[in-house]
């Protein structure tokens, strides 16, 4: 059969590597689990709680576009051989997230996640060895993988601007009883980053990693979050514009590889070809399943930039509040804050383990 086999390659995820942040996550739940005697200390329970999973399902989102991206490349791979296209290169084909992008985008997500944690623990006083040890290592972390995270959005953005401007041109000729398709493709450059954009990644990841290294006092902390605002928005308002760009690359190669399939199973149907009915019906089983795929990886990116911007947006309103200097609706936003995370991890911990 001319259909590739390799759709049973996504079930085959590949793990990513988080253990110091999962230490992280661990060390605050073993910290905060003794301490949650009041509203405010069993929120900061319930966002502690949640780093593990988010942290691992959102490397499983991403992971998921890297996995179905590969699929489709795969898939072009054999339409180019049919197609006895000589310009073939697999080398040509662009990496969309290496391991190293992934850690990148893992460490600014789990550095958020630390810091709303760490804002409601500077409001109880309580000098803890062990978190401060947890934040140090998660704003180390961050600090050693920060100068990735603009490149690698860059990289993605590139990717998807070739996708969506690249023109193919297919030409078709007939010598005797042989005929032959070559194929030629152009795209614009790459687009590069606003200087601006690009210091104010680079500028809000330093500030955040000097944030959970260097341990705030409490009676600091409304003037921290005044200054940790425009950081905090500059590095969800990347990630979310990462995550979209994602999805849209995510979306295209779900769509290629349906249309790729179709047409192999229609080719297997032609006169003269000797199929295995039920390995043809297998393939043909295999339409409805990759479109549950697309769907369900388009929930979790969709899912992850959403909490993304609830975060940015609670932010805000707690660095406005911070501004009046009144500690109990300080405490309420630092509350709204911790929901956030608590909701975001009961998402991820209901999808279905593949």
């Amino acid at each position: 059969m001319k259909s590739c086999q390799l759709l049973s390659a996504r079930k085959a995820r590949v793990g990513i590597s988080a253990t110091g942040l999962s230490a992280a996550s661990v060390i605050l739940c073993t910290v905060l689990a003794g301490c949650a005697s009041t509203p405010l200390a069993k929120q900061a329970t319930a966002l502690s709680s949640a780093l593990a999973p988010v942290v691992d399902q959102s490397a499983a989102a991403y992971q998921d576009a890297v996995t179905v991206d590969n699929l489709r490349a795969d898939y072009e791979a054999v339409v180019a051989y049919q197609n006895k296209d000589a310009t073939y290169n697999p080398r040509n084909t662009p990496e969309l997230l290496s391991e190293k992008d992934i850690q990148a985008r893992l460490a600014v997500l789990a550095a958020l996640q630390v810091y709303s944690q760490s804002l409601i623990d500077i409001t109880k006083g309580t000098d803890s060895p062990e978190l401060d040890a947890a934040s140090k290592s998660v704003g180390n972390n961050l600090t050693s993988l920060g100068n990735n995270l603009a490149p690698s959005i860059e990289n993605t953005l590139g990717i998807a601007a070739a996708a969506a401007s690249t023109t193919t041109t297919a030409v078709t000729t007939v010598s005797g009883s042989t005929t032959a398709t070559t194929s030629s493709s152009s795209s614009t450059p790459k687009p590069l980053l606003s200087p601006d954009v690009r210091n104010g990644i680079s500028t809000a990841i330093d500030a955040l990693g000097q944030f959970l290294v260097n341990r705030t006092v409490e009676k600091e902390l409304p003037g921290k979050i005044e200054e940790m605002e425009p950081h905090v928005q500059a590095l969800c308002n990347a990630l979310s514009d990462d995550i979209q760009t994602l999805q849209g690359l995510e979306q295209r190669d779900y769509n290629r590889i349906l249309n790729l399939e179709k047409q192999f199973i229609l080719d297997d149907e032609q006169p003269g070809k000797n199929v295995d009915p039920e390995q043809h019906r297998a393939e043909i089983m295999k339409l409805p399943e990759i479109a549950r795929q697309q769907r369900e990886a388009g929930e979790k990116l969709t899912a992850l930039r959403a909490a993304i911007d609830k975060l940015a947006q609670t932010h805000q309103a707690l660095a406005k509040e911070a501004q009046h200097d009144t500690p109990e609706t300080l405490k309420e936003k630092l509350s709204e804050l911790a929901d956030v995370g608590n909701s975001l991890g009961k998402f991820y911990s209901s999808l279905p383990s593949k």
